[in-house]
């Protein structure tokens, strides 16, 4: 039975607790609704597509990628336009002097790739630092992997000419654009990282005064920028004028960067992890980007019949099997995931089915554990893979170096630490191709400082040492993240692409609006609207959106959970389904986002 609810979140529930339990659902048909009331048809967060679709965290930029489309772009030209125009807009969470990743699926190849340009650090940045960084010191800014990685993602897979993929962020930047709601809460929320860089000041508090929502923003610096880039290329960003001026902000931080760090960081083509679920399967970011954690929450949750348990907003034991996969996860990701140049990570043991089957007892178990411990997949490390996994081409992960004296995980781990902020766009096109692109400056406004028209990143704020910078033989290093673009794949199509930003809480909800949709068979707005819980691998807390049944919460305090109000903390989501021959994009109601489609 399929969930057709599309109003508010009340309503949904309530219609949800009028349905039977449906059965297993996770096979390659899909079960989203077929059909439109007037009610989704107006909706700025839900749009329904024949041709292609693009959800992202700002309609504009949302825009900037149909218009590609449109214009005969396939899917990864519409996501590299969509990320250039995200960071005119989005200055906030990423833009040029940041980084990212993206998982891209060919259709004609039948086959994946991912692109890793996540901002590089060096130890020699950290020499003498033993705590964080304050005021203009920029040692924790990363060589920035951005343009870099979209001019490369481009030139490999794209069909447009990079002029014209990227001048609707150079119209953007030129033309200026209202301030939304979430970028005026950052510059009022942000003002003292802002202060500590007058040009990074002055672009959000023009005459000292911050800039508000619906006041017009532009930004002639960065459409010059830009235009640099599309006709030049790379060249235009690393042997120009911005390449010059980063380099000089850096140094007078105390960054001992160089024009030829910039111009040597080289993004990297790896495989991305894979997984069966049910008839599924699932794709999602390699090391040190945090898809392990996504695929082996599913593989926990696999053997069990969830839409049978009732849903986890009501039914304690649906919640019982959710949040304690989600904790066993988050547990055997702690102090494991690492980047594979510097340190050994046993990716494929931990979406291996055996390592789930392993770990298998402590999921609904009814009973709450205080502490989840972290168990060692690397036993499984030369496990194979499943079938659908093998035959996509994603196996072996390359071959990390064995460890070395001076390797340290802890202060490389974002479980750690809940803070940062990023950005998400997920794609498609008429073809089926598909790219979900994960992209930030690390934290709100990256270090604050501001050149030639966009902010510089903070990457390393969770390096607190040389030696936790990099150890060995390496020089470089990229710290771990929580991002994990997605794809899921059904009777060999793109069947779901998400993503999202939202720090440690990034993995987690992913996972639950997936099962919403691949189990549930929700809507995907639904799926979007349904309360989240974050839960913890070291204690029994669980942070809750509203939307729990009272009588629930009692249930789960006896099992051993010790649930609270939602911080206001949240992942995102930008997430886009197939519906038969429709294409379904939606961007997360928490947000001011919105997708759009043709």
């Amino acid at each position: 039975m399929m969930y057709p609810c599309r109003t508010t979140l009340v309503v949904c529930l309530a219609a949800i607790a009028a349905c039977a339990p449906s059965t297993q659902t996770r096979t390659a048909t899909p079960r989203v609704a077929a059909t439109l009331n007037s009610s989704t048809a107006d909706m700025p967060k839900r749009v329904e597509a024949r041709n292609g679709a693009v959800a992202s965290a700002n309609a504009l930029a949302s825009a900037a990628g149909v218009e590609v489309l449109r214009a005969g772009g396939n899917a990864v030209d519409a996501a590299v336009a969509t990320a250039f125009a995200i960071g005119v807009v989005e200055p906030q969470m990423s833009g040029l002097g940041g980084s990212g990743s993206m998982l891209i699926w060919r259709q004609d190849e039948a086959k994946p790739y991912y692109l890793d340009f996540y901002a590089m650090q060096n130890a020699a940045s950290f020499r003498g630092r033993t705590g964080d960084v304050e005021g203009p010191d920029l040692r924790i800014v990363g060589i920035p992997g951005e343009v870099p990685g979209l001019v490369e993602a481009h030139r490999r897979f794209g069909s447009l000419p990079l002029a014209q993929v990227i001048a609707p962020a150079i119209r953007l930047a030129e033309q200026g654009f209202p301030v939304g709601q979430v970028l005026g809460q950052f510059i009022r929320g942000d003002s003292a990282k802002l202060h500590r860089h007058p040009a990074g000041r002055d672009q959000m508090w023009p005459g000292g005064r911050a800039l508000a929502p619906g006041d017009t923003y532009r930004n002639p610096a960065l459409a010059m920028t830009l235009r640099a880039i599309a006709e030049r290329g790379r060249a235009g960003f690393d042997e120009g004028a911005a390449g010059r001026a980063i380099v000089r902000a850096m140094n007078a931080g105390g960054h001992p960067a160089t024009l030829a760090d910039l111009a040597g960081f080289q993004p990297q083509w790896k495989r991305p992890l894979c997984a069966t679920y049910g008839e599924h399967v699932v794709l999602s970011a390699p090391p040190p980007q945090t898809g392990a954690q996504v695929l082996h929450t599913l593989k926990l949750l696999e053997p069990f019949d969830l839409p049978t348990l009732g849903v986890p907003t009501q039914s304690a034991r649906a919640f019982d099997v959710i949040v304690s996969a989600l904790r066993i996860a988050q547990a055997d990701n702690r102090g494991v995931n690492d980047d594979p140049r510097w340190r050994t990570v046993p990716a494929a043991g931990r979406v291996s089915a055996a390592f789930a089957r392993e770990r298998s007892t402590l999921v609904g178990a009814g009973a709450a554990p205080a502490t989840i411990e972290t168990a060692n997949p690397a036993v499984y490390e030369n496990d194979a893979p499943a079938a659908a996994c093998a035959a996509l081409r994603p196996w072996p992960i390359d071959a990390p170096r064995p460890p070395q004296s001076g390797d340290d995980a802890e202060e490389n781990d974002p479980a750690v630490n809940d803070a940062g902020e990023t950005t998400h766009m997920s794609v498609v096109d008429a073809a089926g191709n598909a790219v979900a692109l994960t992209q930030t400056n690390s934290t709100i406004f990256g270090s604050g400082a501001w050149v030639e028209g966009f902010y510089l990143n903070d990457s390393g704020y969770l390096f607190r040492t040389e030696a936790s910078a990099t150890g060995g033989s390496s020089t470089w290093r990229t710290r771990t993240s929580t991002i994990a673009p997605t794809i899921v794949l059904a009777d060999g199509r793109v069947r779901l692409v998400t993503g999202a930003p939202g720090a440690g809480r990034i993995p987690t909800e992913i996972v639950q609006t997936m099962v919403y949709v691949l189990d549930y068979g929700m809507d995907p707005i639904d799926a979007l609207r349904m309360p989240r819980v974050f839960p913890s691998a070291v204690n029994p807390s669980v942070q809750l959106e509203h939307g729990f049944t009272p009588a629930l919460l009692a249930e789960i305090r006896r099992m051993g959970y010790d649930p609270s109000a939602e911080s206001g903390s949240y992942a995102r989501l930008y997430m886009i389904v197939r519906s038969g021959d429709r294409w379904i994009a939606v961007s997360d109601p928490r947000h001011d986002g919105e997708p759009r489609g043709y």
